[in-house]
């Protein structure tokens, strides 16, 4: 269960007990000079270098495959991603999921991944990191839908009669997409945002890049270094906070104004909106380093490493500020 390469591992397993003698597994320290460690080592590497993998057959015999668990070892938690497990892997779900919007989401991300991590991932990895514990549950729920293109915006309406006059922005006149409502309307809201949270990263180590949608999806694979290849941890937790937040927030306000038939906001109602949101994540960070979240915890280099360069009074990472307000460096340098 959710075991990487499980079709390997069963396989090997399989091997084994078809064994009429008794097999005995001895654990070794790894780079200690031992022969056998060492070919081992020689061999996963060559295996890694190979352009094309080896045809590896991991069919196992009926008598060989074990099925079920112990009932007085299975949760409700555990039965329930079993179930789903095994639902993912049928055809009807796959099919499904081979939608043309939602191939071209995920290829966007795959291919703007590079920028903030240096590597391309996989379809999978995508698709996991959009569930990054430093992104919000709602903002989760935000960016799956965004790559499958579940957003009823723009094209959707324009083939439902009676309904057209809802393809276009009502302040821009083209249809909307949401490149069009995050990045390009130019009705108050998304230039103000993004231009507040790249004032707020000046003061980090690691450039701004700029964000387009393909690096909203994959904001949560975000992995900034140094000139000496060490992890900038601090820096891509904070690019990962930002984007997602801010991203979510042009989404909110832009409801907020077409659905319910409102002004734009104004530019300081903006500006204080964005404040409060990024300075909820602040408290919450600082309240997650209290051990009675046990496995939820944050340590507090973590948070010192995301915030102490934003930070304008350092006391508040220490917690004799928690309750204060108005702590972001912005709030020094012309933001409010």
């Amino acid at each position: 269960m959710e075991v990487e390469n499980d079709g390997l591992l069963k396989a090997t397993m399989a091997s084994l007990r078809k064994r009429k003698t008794i097999t005995n597994l001895h654990w070794v320290k790894g780079h200690a000079g031992i022969d056998g460690n060492e070919k081992a080592d020689e061999l996963a590497n060559e295996g890694r270098l190979k352009q094309a993998p080896d045809t590896v057959n991991i069919e196992v015999e009926n008598i060989w495959k074990l099925s079920g668990a112990k009932l007085s070892k299975v949760t409700q938690s555990l039965a329930y991603k079993f179930i789903r497990q095994k639902k993912m892997k049928t055809r009807a779900y796959q099919k499904a999921l081979d939608r043309r919007a939602t191939n071209m989401g995920i290829g966007r991300a795959k291919a703007s991944a590079v920028e903030i991590c240096g590597k391309t991932p996989s379809d999978g990895a995508v698709w996991k990191s959009m569930h990054h514990r430093d992104i919000s549950r709602k903002i989760r729920n935000f960016l799956w839908m965004t790559a499958h293109s579940g957003y009823k915006v723009g094209e959707y309406w324009e083939t439902i009669p009676t309904y057209e006059n809802r393809a276009p922005c009502r302040n821009c006149g083209v249809t909307e997409n949401m490149d069009h409502i995050l990045f390009e309307c130019q009705a108050p809201g998304q230039k103000e945002i993004w231009e507040l949270a790249e004032k707020l990263w000046e003061n980090k180590v690691s450039p701004w890049i700029k964000p387009h949608l393909g690096i909203i999806l994959s904001c949560g694979l975000t992995d900034f270094k140094d000139e000496n290849e060490n992890h900038l941890t601090g820096d891509s937790r904070l690019y990962r906070i930002l984007v997602s937040e801010c991203a979510h927030l042009i989404w909110k306000l832009r409801c907020e104004w077409v659905i319910n038939e409102k002004d734009p906001p104004s530019a300081n109602e903006i500006r204080n909106r964005w404040l409060w949101t990024i300075e909820s994540r602040l408290k919450l960070d600082r309240l997650l380093t209290s051990s009675k979240f046990g496995k939820k915890k944050l340590s507090k280099k973590v948070v010192s490493d995301t915030w102490k360069e934003v930070v304008s009074d350092q006391d508040f990472l220490s917690g004799e500020l928690l309750g204060e307000v108005g702590v972001l460096v912005g709030r020094r340098v012309g933001m409010g």
